[in-house]
C-alpha cells in the first residue's frame, strides 16, 4: 500500500490493526514492518511512532496462530532502546508507551519461561501505571492492570511462590468482572491459573470449583483461542481429579480435552499444534498409570516426549518441569532406570531452584530411582 500525502485514505497502522483483529496477522505484520522501516529512516521526529509500531509488531508475533515469541522479544528489545532515547523520554507519551512495553515484555518473557524477568517487567509496568494515575488518569482503562496482574500471578506460581500467586490473580479477576468488560478469554485464563495454584497448594475442593467454572465459561464460546483454553482447563481439571484419586473422572476429562483439540485443529501438523498436545497426553499417561494400565500410559507419555523435547529447543525453561514429569512417567510405566535418573536429575535442579513448586514430583522420582536401584 502506498501512502499518498493529501489524499484521504486509511492510515497504514489502523489498517494493520484491523487486519490483526480479523486474524490476518501475516498481513498486519507486513504493513507494520514497512512502517517500522519508514519510521527508522525518519529518525527522531518519528521515534514515538516507531515505539508504538514495534509494540504492535511484538504483540502480533506473540499471539499469531504460529507464535514466534523469541522474535517478539527481539522486537521488544528494539522498542525499549528507542523508548529510552531522549526524544521519547521527553514526550508526553513516555509513560503510556512504557507501561504498554513493560506489560507486553512481562507476557512474552513468561511465555518463554523467564519467570523472574517477567515478574520484574510487570513491576515496572505497574510503577508506570501508578505514575499515569497521578499525571494522566484519563488515559487509563478500567482493565489496564489486568494483564499485568495475570502475568504476575502466573510468574509467581512458576517461581514456586504459589501462595503469593493467588492474590494478584484474584485481584485481576475481580477488576475484570467489576469493569463489565466482556473479555471471556482472559477471565477463563485467570480461572485456569488460579485452579492450578490451588491444586499445587492441595486445596483440591477449591481448585475443582474454579476449574469447573472455567470449563463452563469456555464452553459458551466457539472461537479457536477459547477452544484451546477449554482443552487446557479440562486437562488441568483432570490433574486435580488425579490428585483427589478420582481417576475414572480424570480420564473422561482428559479425553474430552483431546477431542476438543482434534475438533479445533485436526491432527497436529505444525509446531504450535503439536505443543498443545503435550499437556493432555502427559495427563492421560498420569491417570492411566494410576489405573494400573502401564502399557497405555507409556504409549501416551512416549507421544508427549518428542513434543516436549522439540519445544525445549525453543523455550527450555518453560517446559523444564513438564519434560521432567514425562521422563518420570516413562520411568514408572516402563521401570526404566534411565528415564528415572533423568527425571530425578531434572527435578532436583528444579526443586532446588523453585522450592515447593516441584516437591511432589521430586519425591516420586527419588522413590522411583530407589525402587529401581538406579
Amino acid at each position: 500500500m502506498v501512502w499518498e500525502a493529501g489524499r484521504v485514505q486509511e492510515d497504514p497502522l489502523t489498517l494493520a490493526q484491523r487486519l490483526a483483529a480479523d486474524g490476518d496477522h501475516a498481513g498486519a505484520l507486513r504493513l507494520a514492518r514497512d512502517l517500522e522501516a519508514e519510521y527508522e529512516q525518519a529518525g527522531d521526529p518519528a521515534a514515538t511512532m516507531l515505539v508504538w509500531v514495534r509494540l504492535c509488531l511484538a504483540r502480533w508475533l506473540a499471539v499469531q496462530q504460529e507464535p514466534d515469541r523469541p522474535a517478539a522479544l527481539a522486537v521488544l528489545d528494539a522498542a525499549e532502546l528507542t523508548w529510552r532515547t531522549p526524544v521519547v523520554q521527553d514526550s508526553e507519551l513516555v509513560q503510556v508507551l512504557g507501561a504498554e512495553l513493560m506489560s507486553l515484555r512481562s507476557f512474552v518473557l513468561r511465555q518463554l519461561g523467564y519467570a523472574a524477568d517477567s515478574l520484574a517487567a510487570g513491576e515496572r509496568a505497574l510503577a508506570l501505571f501508578d505514575e499515569l494515575a497521578q499525571t494522566a488518569p484519563e488515559v487509563l482503562s478500567a482493565v489496564g492492570h489486568v494483564p499485568i496482574l495475570l502475568n504476575r500471578g502466573a510468574a509467581l506460581a512458576d517461581l514456586g511462590r504459589t501462595a503469593e500467586s493467588l492474590p494478584p490473580l484474584a485481584e485481576a479477576l475481580e477488576t475484570l468482572r467489576a469493569s463489565g468488560a466482556a473479555h471471556r478469554e482472559v477471565e477463563v485464563e485467570l480461572l485456569v491459573l488460579r485452579g492450578t495454584s490451588l491444586t499445587l497448594l492441595t486445596r483440591f475442593d477449591e481448585a475443582e470449583a474454579v476449574e469447573l467454572e472455567a470449563i463452563a465459561l469456555a464452553r459458551t464460546e466457539s472461537g479457536r483461542a477459547m477452544r484451546h483454553l477449554l482443552a487446557t482447563a479440562l486437562s488441568n481439571h483432570a490433574t486435580t481429579l488425579i490428585r483427589m484419586r478420582r481417576h475414572d473422572e480424570a480420564l473422561v476429562s482428559v479425553g474430552e480435552a483431546m477431542a476438543v483439540l482434534r475438533e479445533t485443529d485436526g491432527e497436529p501438523v505444525t509446531a504450535a499444534q503439536r505443543r498443545r498436545w503435550w499437556l493432555p497426553l502427559s495427563t492421560e499417561a498420569e491417570v492411566l498409570l494410576a489405573l494400573g494400565r502401564r502399557e497405555q500410559a507409556a504409549r501416551s507419555a512416549r507421544r508427549a516426549e518428542p513434543i516436549l523435547r522439540e519445544y525445549a529447543d525453543q523455550a527450555p525453561l518453560l517446559v523444564a518441569g513438564s519434560l521432567a514429569n514425562v521422563c518420570l512417567l516413562l520411568g514408572e510405566a516402563e521401570d526404566d532406570p534411565g528415564y528415572a535418573r533423568e527425571a530425578l536429575a531434572r527435578l532436583t535442579v528444579l526443586n532446588d531452584r523453585f522450592p515447593g513448586r516441584y516437591e511432589y514430583w521430586w519425591r516420586r522420582a527419588r522413590d522411583l530411582v530407589t525402587r529401581l536401584g538406579a
